[in-house]
């Protein structure tokens, strides 16, 4: 009992072991006070780094861009024998790619190993995704420096080779339940109004678990999120 008075005492931050809510110190009021896990999670979100090219929740649409000389640190290719096509030919930054081949490997397993995620697409270059754009409608291709494909975070998904082109699919249902957990998100959801894009469900990007999850429970899109609370339309001055 003294060792846990002291632990209460003196530990600005610790976990209540039977209702597994933080504990954590007010200065202002002098007692320690319990925090719902929805308080805690919007607390960490909002205060993830949303600007640096290098950030896992670095946010891109026209009017946030890459910067032109920007190469990712960690590079790897994919390793997963869970893609029904070769998965290496792909590469993404390595804690995605390790995620992703979690997220590859439990989707093959929950329809008894007879469906698997094909990629489709990866990274993508500043000239690739140029020459998309001239054959694509801006509202479909992002422009040069502004894709979640050329910052080494997004994946183009299908199933068994075939495109995920419906909400109302298993294999899209599927990955709107899960994909979460492993940290990925289907960007392109409510439309252009909402996320500058139309309805893309193949396209997942990596934005870590716990965002990802934040989007999932309140159904709301990165773009969603981000110009509600990140940059309010309001004080944002973009053409968005």
């Amino acid at each position: 009992m003294f060792w846990w008075s002291l632990t209460f005492a003196f530990n600005p931050f610790f976990w209540d072991s039977q209702l597994n809510i933080p504990w954590t110190y007010n200065p202002i009021s002098g007692f320690y006070e319990q925090k719902s896990k929805e308080e805690i999670t919007k607390e960490i979100i909002a205060n993830m780094d949303y600007y640096s090219d290098d950030s896992f929740q670095k946010f891109l649409d026209d009017s946030h861009w890459l910067s032109s000389n920007y190469n990712a640190p960690d590079i790897v290719r994919i390793n997963s024998d869970f893609t029904s096509n070769k998965s290496s030919n792909f590469m993404l930054r390595q804690k995605i790619a390790e995620m992703f081949e979690w997220m590859a490997r439990a989707f093959s397993n929950a329809f008894n190993f007879k469906a698997k995620l094909t990629i489709n697409s990866a990274w993508r270059s500043q000239a690739y995704q140029r020459q998309l754009l001239s054959n694509c409608s801006a509202w479909r291709c992002a422009k040069p420096w502004t894709s979640e494909h050329e910052a080494w975070l997004a994946l183009d998904l299908w199933v068994n080779w075939w495109n995920i082109k419906a909400w109302s699919g298993k294999y899209y249902q599927w990955l709107a339940d899960n994909a979460h957990k492993y940290g990925f998100h289907n960007s392109y959801q409510k439309w252009i109004d909402v996320d500058g894009k139309i309805v893309e469900p193949r396209h997942w990007r990596y934005v870590w678990v716990d965002l990802a999850t934040y989007l999932h429970d309140t159904n709301q899109t990165f773009a969603e999120y981000f110009y509600k609370n990140i940059e309010p339309k309001e004080q944002n001055n973009s053409d968005f």
